[in-house]
Formats: C-alpha cells, sequence, structure tokens
C-alpha cells in the first residue's frame, strides 16, 4: 500500500505530505527523513529532531465517518506499539504501552535522565504521533527514539526520552539501518489495522488500546489546552469513539475526547 521515499534531511516529513496532499497525491505515500530542522507533533510542540530517531510521515484519503476521524492516531498508536514491542525481547515488550491518546511510552524500571523517585519517572516516551486534517487529505507523524541522538535534541513538552537502544535494539547493524527496521515495521503493522479501522471503525480495537493503555485503573487529572483543571477520576478505558473514560468521585463516568492527562 505505501510507496516510501526515504530522505537524508527535511524541514519535517508532515509538511512534505501536506504539500503532497495539496498536489493531489493519491493515497499511500510515507515520507522517511533521518533528520528534521523544523518537526512539530501534537498542538503544535516543535522540535529539530537530529539523527537517531525515526521520522516518518504518512499520507491517506480514508473513506470513513466524520466521528472517525480522531480515533485513527489512536489507531496509528497500537500499530506503533506493537511494532516496536515486535523489535525487543518480550520483557522489554511489555513495558512498551499506550499513553492516551497517542503516545507510546515504556514503563517501569531506572531511566538515566531521571534523580528523583516520583509519579513521573513511572515513565519515558517512546514514540509521539500527530494526525492532522489538511486540504482533503490526512497527515499522520510518527516520531520514534530510536537511539540518543548526536547532537542534544531540542523537544517541547514535558516528557524525557527513552530509546529502544535502551532495551537492547539496534546494537547489531548501522544506525540508518536500525531507523529504517523501525520505520518498516510500523508501516508493516498499520496496514492491516487501516484496512480495519476504515471497514468497521474504533469499536472493533478500542479492547486492544486498552489492554496496552498505561493510564488504565490510574487515578488521573485532566487538563485542557489552556492547562485548566478539567476534572479527576480513576481511568476506566476507551470507548468506541477513542474517548478516554473517567469514573469521577461521585461514581459518574465521563468520557473526555481531548485533554492533558496527569497521574496522580
Amino acid at each position: 500500500m505505501f510507496r516510501l521515499q526515504v530522505l537524508e534531511s527535511v524541514d519535517s516529513t508532515n509538511e512534505v505530505i501536506k504539500r503532497a496532499i495539496e498536489d493531489g497525491e493519491p493515497e499511500g505515500l510515507a515520507i522517511r527523513a533521518y533528520r528534521q530542522t523544523g518537526g512539530y507533533g501534537r498542538q503544535g510542540r516543535a522540535w529539530k529532531s537530529p539523527r537517531g530517531g525515526m521520522y516518518e510521515s504518512i499520507l491517506l484519503r480514508p473513506e470513513v465517518e466524520m466521528r472517525e476521524l480522531p480515533t485513527l492516531a489512536l489507531v496509528v498508536a497500537i500499530a506503533v506499539r506493537r511494532a516496536l514491542a515486535s523489535l525487543v525481547v518480550d520483557d522489554q515488550a511489555r513495558r512498551i504501552c499506550i499513553k492516551w491518546p497517542n503516545d507510546v511510552v515504556l514503563v517501569g524500571g531506572t531511566f538515566p535522565q531521571t534523580t528523583a523517585p516520583s509519579i513521573k519517572n513511572l515513565y519515558s516516551k517512546l514514540a509521539g504521533i500527530s494526525s492532522e486534517v489538511h486540504a482533503g487529505g490526512i497527515c499522520v507523524g510518527i516520531g520514534v527514539n530510536v537511539e540518543p541522538p548526536e547532537d542534544a535534541m531540542e523537544v517541547g513538552g514535558k516528557n524525557a526520552p527513552a530509546y529502544l537502544a535502551d532495551l537492547g535494539f539496534g546494537f547489531t547493524c548501522e544506525r540508518e539501518a536500525a531507523i529504517n527496521a523501525v520505520g518498516d515495521a510500523v508501516l508493516h503493522e498499520f496496514e492491516p489495522l487501516y484496512r480495519r479501522w476504515c471497514d468497521g471503525g474504533f469499536a472493533a480495537l478500542s479492547g486492544e488500546f486498552a489492554e496496552h493503555s498505561m493510564l488504565e485503573g490510574r487515578f488521573v487529572r485532566m487538563a485542557n489546552q489552556l492547562g485548566e483543571i478539567v476534572c479527576e477520576g480513576t481511568v476506566r478505558g476507551v470507548d468506541a469513539s477513542g474517548r478516554l473514560l473517567l469514573r469521577l468521585e461521585d461514581g459518574e463516568t465521563k468520557a473526555i475526547a481531548s485533554g492533558e492527562v496527569h497521574l496522580l
């Protein structure tokens, strides 16, 4: 399905895909780059992306109901988790989880970038995903931390990174070969999930998302994009629309469509 182009360096793989959408390029174009000079992720957080990460964007034109579009990034998160888990031994694979809505994280263990125990140190970010409707198409962006970068990474947001190299992946091959193996695995896992989503929506995949959610059963605080607290509760899975389900202290169940999750 995918027509892959691998580039040495770009401003942003997302921008390349968005220009392709504007030019009428059909579904299936995938752009991978070894370096980005102007990458960005969810909520517009920007960074420079040096060598060491897998940066990939995909052009999609799904024929689905509008209500399903917000769940696409969750499907991509499932695919990325599957791909990364397939590249490491089982004991490490079990530590790779999804943090709603669309980060893939490493849970448990000790991370070198942490200096004191806290709830925030329960996980470290392995991959981030964005999904953007643009000019009648969709640009999906995926960034995976494969190996520590050659240069210090300038990253927006709050989550310190973990790397697949921390889990023993990539030591038997050159850096570019390791990056391409990760990108190929993501595309391989995403294609059947995408077809299944196009045919039946997110409902059939919500169970797998919840199974690998690091938030399941945890007490969390939800904030909106302005940082304002909107509610607190215990995570009880996701619904067919991809909304996070929280059981509030009064027993009510609240469905959250978007926002920032803070572990308590």
